[in-house]
């Protein structure tokens, strides 16, 4: 039986990297791990592969951990308080960044809910998630001659459902299958004064909305009351729908001679693409005692060029690097009524440093780091209420039009967020 065992393990694992060598994807994500799903997972840096019990996290992480609950089971959590706290062009010191926090506008943004029942050997799980979310707007620019002003919102929602079912007695396989929504909308100004009489103004506006299904498969193996892994990968998509608008408009003013010169582009229906980046993440839990539980996550996702448009003359060009991410993630449990979580991850930007070379929108590069930490109390053994949050940032660089040209400036980027959850046991 333990060489059976043995070869099925070797057997899953070959399928998962199988299947994720063979995935080409694009999508909006720049940092994987700028949101951190679920409230368990989110407290632990993201480390959630291997760690069963978080209802709202475990179908987008790894399905197979789904098939560890041991009824039916309710949980949700939200960043009631998210801040983006991004500055362009500007060489600025990392402590100014947290003296600010409880300044200028800053959003709730839903992160995960998650629903189990179990029928018999069956789990059945329905999740909705936001996994990708980026936003800015402000000046990247502003002085006596020029002024450019940029506003962006870039979001994902994901719903779906799961299914998880123990093969052993040791061992899972869950799959997870979304329908994905994600909506980007862009507009740059840029106002440039040559002198008292003359003017040139350029405006662009572009919006991409995309969907798509996305299926996660995952693997879960207990080895033994203490150690534990797990494997999951993200398949390739199937694109469903994708829509495009771009418009663009210079304009150059001259007031001394009474003249106006006007160039316009616009493509109100063109086709966008839908597919969402592929990953294979692995996990390990160690749990020695009741009080302790430690876990560690690497993640490895593709990396792939793609058009954002299908049309090739209008559309940006992308290109994803491959790359590794590492969450870390530590559970204490000092009373029965007592728990705290507190986790580390990298946040590493998928794509290459700007060229300054190619003189064209390019993506950002921010590379940073994160930590978490939530406090957890636990009412009746059932029901568990989460508070806390965590915090991921950087510095990096941006290409971006300032002064009617093309150019590399600096970016600093903060993102905080205040999370509340709670589960409860049926």
């Amino acid at each position: 039986m333990g060489k059976i065992t043995h070869r099925r393990y070797i057997y899953v694992t070959a399928m998962l990297l199988s299947f994720t060598l063979s995935v080409k994807s694009q999508a909006a994500f720049s940092n994987y791990n700028s949101i951190l799903i679920g409230d368990l997972a989110a407290g632990m840096g993201g480390a959630a592969a291997a760690v069963p019990g978080d209802t709202s996290a475990s179908a987008y992480y790894n399905p197979a951990t789904l098939s560890e609950v041991k009824g039916d089971t309710f949980s949700a959590s939200v960043g009631i308080y998210k801040k983006f706290d991004t500055v362009y062009g500007q060489e600025e010191d990392f402590t100014k960044a947290p003296l600010r926090v409880n300044q200028g506008f800053f959003r709730s943004v839903p992160s995960s809910t998650g629903q189990v029942r179990r029928l018999g050997d069956y789990v059945f799980a329905l999740s909705i998630v936001v996994p990708d979310y980026d936003e800015f707007k402000g000046d990247l620019k502003k002085q006596d001659q020029n002024a450019t002003t940029l506003s962006f919102r870039d979001e994902s929602l994901w719903v779906g459902g799961a299914i998880a079912r123990k093969i052993s007695e040791s061992e899972s396989m869950g799959i997870t299958i979304y329908y994905t929504a994600r909506s980007l909308d862009r507009s740059l100004s840029d106002r440039t004064y040559t002198g008292t009489t003359q003017a040139t103004l350029y405006s662009e506006e572009k919006t991409l909305k995309q969907n798509s299904l996305a299926a996660v498969l995952g693997y879960y193996k207990q080895f033994n009351p203490k150690w534990a892994i797990g494997v999951s990968t993200r398949l390739p998509t199937l694109k469903i729908a994708g829509s495009a608008v771009l418009f663009k408009s210079t304009t150059q003013v001259n007031t001394s001679t009474s003249t106006l010169t006007s160039n316009t582009e616009n493509y109100p229906d063109e086709k966008a693409r839908a597919i969402i980046p592929g990953n294979i993440r692995l996990g390990a839990s160690y749990q020695p005692n009741e009080k302790w539980m430690w876990a560690m996550d690497v993640t490895l996702n593709e990396g792939i060029s793609y058009n954002d448009i299908e049309n090739a003359a209008i559309a940006s060009s992308t290109e994803h690097v491959a790359l590794w991410n590492v969450n870390l993630g530590c559970e204490t449990k000092w009373y029965d009524w007592l728990k705290t979580r507190t986790g580390f991850y990298t946040n590493f930007s998928s794509h290459r440093d700007p060229n300054p070379d190619k003189l064209e929108y390019q993506e950002d590069k921010v590379d940073m780091l994160g930590f978490s930490a939530n406090l957890v109390l636990v009412s009746k053994g059932k029901m568990e209420f989460t508070f806390g949050g965590y915090y991921t940032g950087g510095r990096g660089r941006s290409m971006q039009r300032i002064q009617q040209n093309y150019g590399i400036v600096t970016k600093n980027q903060h993102i905080f967020t205040m999370l509340i959850g709670s589960s409860y046991l049926f």
